[in-house]
């Protein structure tokens, strides 16, 4: 019997970082595509039975008439970020463009992707051939799927009549929503995931506006795409963490169970289900932090992160009780470590429902509802905390982990109506981890938390994981996290990689704009022969020598050896006296 499920983002501001949630059925099966194992009912336009990669339509107006190519190539963009996902069997292919006026079909044997760009005469934007209003959204997936919990389609769909679009992810100034992210999202929805808990992911319920740290997967969902769609000969490199959390011997509800490494960065984080149990997969074989804390204060009139916006399935989460101490737990290869937590009724006097993202002006307050990054500069820099119960003294506020040194704390009442501000001061010391990371208040026994709501951000991005600057993928590719965009491809044929490419400044497009390799220098001393030439570092190569240039053969010296800098210096011990000729072989 096949099933749809509607799964929205909404415009309000607030966003996540580190954690997944399945939806799963009663067996446990999480909602999934599957590729390792194809249904034969699935369509062969859905699914591609020779590559097993998810097949998706692009309508190929877009949203705008002037930028429509680059919106379809964000989209593209947030697939791929999906589908670089390490050690994973997750593949998209894109399918023939599609005209405009497609709709929302479930049995079509087609996944559509597509802005719906007109209003009924009252306003309301409908889809899903007039039965489903999005106004309120941003946009909406509606995966259709069998009693087993297997995809068999799934269609998508932007809101182009109520909201605003844009592309350029170097435009820090836009106030409209960014494709890529808002894609992200919605790729994570298509292949099974719910929203996270956290405030920096990109599966959170809610998203700012521009450019924000929503923009990336997080190490949470990376976890969440290798525990589903995972490659069965690379299980051995992760473990996982069960267990349960009750209170007075019954099991709690909707509590958020974070793992932290021992930077104080969220590794991955969870929600446990209505029988208390919570699962935390595919961790890397390290020990972890762990602690348990409600969704949310019960006094909190319009908090942060609600049980809703995980899903409508944990509406009713149980949000009376402490958060807990840490607990360190060691994963095991191929093992599920066995970690129970059990908690205390009541919560904490006071609670945090607003942010002071970062800022250098003592005078600027600014209340946020979402996330923010902290870039590491070492400068003093401050954050806050609003609440209309926060304590006026004696707390103190922090974020989770080393590597910050703390200044003053100030306390200031009725900065906006009815919201209490507490601000720190903090310096990032150069060497500070970057990653997702939780804020908290803390006054004598009481601890209240908002979990993965600021992140710690590294000098480059790498959102699909081949260790090339994206910002270098994204001037030179229009798919920046593409197939042809990726460290080990030569889109140009020139024999040198993207990553040769990049670190000598070439462009990877043109057949003629290639790494020269050049002998600088030879010289000979009692040790021998020294040759040097400029090098790509990580690359091998191999010295030749031989005493007539004309007539003898090449003969290869010693074993091939790796650069380290941009030069490099190889020392042929074995001939001090003898004119010889050198040629030094760049390796593929």
């Amino acid at each position: 019997m096949k099933k749809w499920l509607l799964i929205f983002i909404s415009l309000i501001s607030a966003k996540t970082a580190i954690a997944f949630v399945l939806f799963k059925n009663e067996d446990g099966e999480p909602l999934r595509w599957h590729l390792d194992d194809l249904n034969p009912l699935v369509h062969t336009d859905v699914v591609n039975r020779k590559t097993k990669a998810i097949k998706f339509h692009l309508s190929r107006d877009g949203w705008s008439e002037k930028n429509f190519e680059n919106e379809l190539n964000s989209i593209r963009s947030a697939a791929a970020q999906w589908e670089a996902v390490p050690e994973t069997v997750l593949k998209f292919e894109e399918g023939n463009l599609l005209e405009p006026g497609v709709d929302i079909n479930g049995n079509d044997n087609q996944n559509v992707i597509y802005w719906v760009k007109e209003a009924t005469p009252n306003g309301a934007v409908l889809v899903n051939n007039e039965r489903t209003d999005i106004s309120g959204a941003l946009a909406v997936t509606f995966p259709t799927y069998f009693d087993d919990h297997t995809i068999v389609e799934a269609d998508m769909v932007f809101n182009g009549v109520t909201q605003r679009w844009f592309t350029d992810y170097t435009n820090t100034f836009s106030n409209d929503n960014l494709v890529e992210a808002i894609a992200l999202h919605e790729f994570g929805h298509f292949i099974g995931l719910q929203h996270s808990p956290l405030g920096a992911a990109s599966m959170f319920s809610r998203t700012v506006s521009g450019v924000s740290v929503s923009a990336g997967l997080t190490l949470d969902e990376v976890a969440a795409v290798q525990s589903v769609y995972g490659i069965k000969n690379a299980k051995e490199q992760f473990g996982g963490i069960v267990g349960s959390v009750t209170l007075d011997g019954e099991k709690v509800f909707g509590a958020v169970v974070i793992a932290e490494n021992k930077h104080g960065n969220i590794v991955q984080s969870t929600v446990t289900d209505k029988n208390g149990n919570y699962e935390l997969l595919s961790l890397p074989l390290n020990q972890y932090h762990l602690r348990v804390s409600p969704l949310h204060s019960p006094q909190a009139i319009q908090p942060l992160v609600r049980d809703i916006d995980i899903s409508m399935e944990y509406k009713g989460a149980n949000i009376n009780f402490q958060p807990t101490k840490y607990k360190s737990t060691t994963v095991a290869s191929q093992k599920n470590t066995e970690t129970n937590f059990t908690i205390r009724r009541g919560s904490p006097s006071f609670y945090i429902n607003a942010i002071r993202p970062a800022t250098k002006k003592d005078n600027l307050y600014e209340l946020s509802f979402g996330p923010f990054g902290i870039k590491r500069k070492n400068e003093k820099q401050l954050i806050g905390v609003y609440s209309p119960n926060l304590p006026s003294n004696s707390a103190t506020l922090r974020i989770t982990g080393d590597g910050i040194v703390y200044g003053i704390t100030t306390f200031e009442a009725n900065v906006f109506e009815g919201f209490n501000l507490i601000t720190v001061e903090i310096t990032l010391e150069k060497n500070i981890v970057p990653g997702v990371r939780s804020l908290y208040v803390e006054k004598g026994n009481e601890r209240s938390y908002v979990n993965g709501f600021i992140e710690i951000l590294p000098n480059t991005e790498d959102f699909d994981f081949d260790g090339l600057n994206d910002s270098w993928q994204r001037k030179n590719f229009p798919v920046f996290a593409s197939k042809l965009s990726r460290a080990s491809a030569d889109p140009d044929a020139d024999g040198y990689s993207n990553q040769d490419e990049y670190l000598t400044g070439k462009d990877p497009n043109d057949i003629d704009s290639y790494p020269t390799l050049e002998i600088k220098s030879i010289t000979v001393d009692s040790s021998g022969t020294t040759i040097q030439w400029n090098s790509i570092p990580g690359k091998n190569y191999q010295v030749w020598r031989k005493k007539n240039v004309g007539l003898s053969e090449w003969i290869k010296i010693k074993e091939p050896h790796t650069a380290q800098r941009s030069f490099m210096f190889f020392v042929d011990t074995s001939e001090r006296k003898e004119l010889q000729f050198y040629r030094v072989q760049a390796l593929p």
